[in-house]
């Protein structure tokens, strides 16, 4: 039973804004690298510890910025409650990038037609800020959807001014045989030389992508709002391999995790421990996946097929295409070192970029796969399901051994039964649970 403090001290925390200790709530954080059994899942979807305590508001930022001689336009989509949760008197951001096919709008809107888990986490007063890498906007189409582009004819739209999609003439194509996997495809498109696209996709590599990520939270965020609050990053699938390198730019209080992969380095240690050895030459300079019907099936095994089916057109909105995150996020060192030789030999790479000289021009491309030096501020969540289709516990576990020691504290946890994808709404509400249950505990405070 709680005492007469107990209430009081819970009902001025409500009065203040802050969100009170939840009391006798019959589940608990799982320790360190333990799994939250089936049981445990039962209890928390029976239960409505956090429920809906607000509306929010959303806008949408297209901000153009020039990279290494080209034009982008970096969008970034914002959800505001009107009633913000607090944690010790701070409001709570949670910045979401994006997953390896998908765009921001993935966090609003899941394969189902139901709400995403920014929308979740914006109903109970949380802020939420999408980011969309470069080249997933449509800019064809009002709300950036790629319905009305073939799956086979997409390739990456960089800027607002462009008014059509690629051509044919504009890329090459190449079929595999090979069944596809979380990190091949059965079909790439590679730009052809000489092209506009081809140049595009030369200056669209990583520091772009990072360059366009720190633009938008420095709009979205300003300085005094960013000191007054705790700002937590979420980086979905592929999306992490850029979050953990964004803390250079602008260092978050921590990472939530789910489905989230790591630094490239770390990838390559984890790979490197299962006897592979490849994967800096992997051939990705330039190339583009695309994620047709066969990836998605990578992810949905064992869900009938008349639901996959709905499942396929709702995902038909997103790009459904990787790009240049390949080489990143798997340390495709000779993919990074191509591409940057590739721009230099250009003709239209500024003077600027070329200052430092080629030797650290090329490092600078290498950079964003190691952990930076900032990360020593920030308390890591990694959080995945048993049944990660990318990231089961013995991969999470080795790309532990190398992020572990960068951070300021790190802690796994796992979820019985669970896969790569938050699909549904029942798995949303776990996983958000969660993360509200871990933030409540002071995981993540200073």
């Amino acid at each position: 039973m709680m005492m007469k403090a107990e209430w009081r001290r819970a009902a001025f925390l409500v009065l203040a804004g802050i969100a009170a200790p939840c009391f006798g709530q019959g589940w608990d954080l799982p320790a360190d690298r333990a799994t939250v059994p089936q049981a445990q899942i039962e209890t928390i979807l029976a239960r409505n510890d956090y429920p809906e305590t607000t509306q929010f508001t959303r806008r949408i930022e297209f901000i153009d910025f020039n990279s290494f001689g080209r034009t982008f336009t970096q969008v970034v989509i914002r959800l505001d409650p009107q009633t913000p949760r607090l944690r010790n008197g701070k409001k709570l951001i949670v910045v979401g990038a994006e997953p390896g096919s998908e765009y921001a709008t993935d966090f609003l809107e899941t394969v189902e037609g139901k709400e995403g888990m920014g929308i979740w986490l914006a109903k109970r007063g949380i802020t939420f800020i999408a980011l969309t890498r470069v080249g997933r906007w449509n800019f064809l189409d009002p709300g950036g959807s790629w319905e009305t582009i073939p799956i086979g004819q997409r390739m990456p739209i960089f800027n607002r001014d462009q008014k059509r999609a690629w051509q044919p003439e504009d890329y090459m194509v190449e079929v595999n045989q090979a069944a596809a996997t979380a990190s091949a495809s059965n079909v790439n498109r590679y730009p052809t030389p000489g092209t506009e696209l081809y140049n595009q996709m030369l200056a669209a590599n990583p520091i772009t992508v990072l360059k366009g990520y720190a633009l938008a939270l420095n709009s979205m965020v300003r300085p005094n709002e960013r000191r007054n609050s705790v700002m937590l990053y979420w980086g979905m699938s592929t999306g992490g391999a850029f979050l953990y390198p964004l803390a250079k730019y602008v260092t978050p209080d921590g990472y939530l995790g789910w489905g989230t992969s790591s630094t490239g380095i770390a990838y390559f240690y984890r790979s490197a421990k299962q006897g592979n050895y490849a994967l800096p030459y992997d051939r990705s300079a330039l190339r583009v996946r695309e994620r047709g019907i066969p990836d998605f099936d990578v992810y949905t095994k064992g869900i009938p097929q008349e639901v996959k089916d709905g499942w396929w057109q709702n995902a038909l909105k997103s790009p459904r295409f990787k790009s240049m995150e390949d080489s990143t996020m798997m340390f495709g060192t000779a993919a990074l070192a191509e591409t940057a030789a590739r721009l230099w030999m250009t003709d239209f790479l500024p003077a600027e970029d070329r200052k430092a000289g080629f030797a650290k021009f090329v490092s600078s491309f290498v950079e964003p796969s190691f952990p930076p030096a900032e990360l020593k501020r920030a308390a890591v969540l990694d959080m995945n399901g048993t049944l990660d289709e990318v990231l089961p516990p013995d991969v999470v576990d080795a790309q532990r051994e190398v992020m572990e020691p960068h951070a300021a504290k790190y802690r796994v946890a796992r979820i019985e039964g669970f896969h790569h994808y938050l699909f549904t709404q029942q798995g949303i509400k776990v996983v958000g649970s969660l993360w509200l249950r871990f933030i409540d505990s002071g995981y993540f405070d200073k």
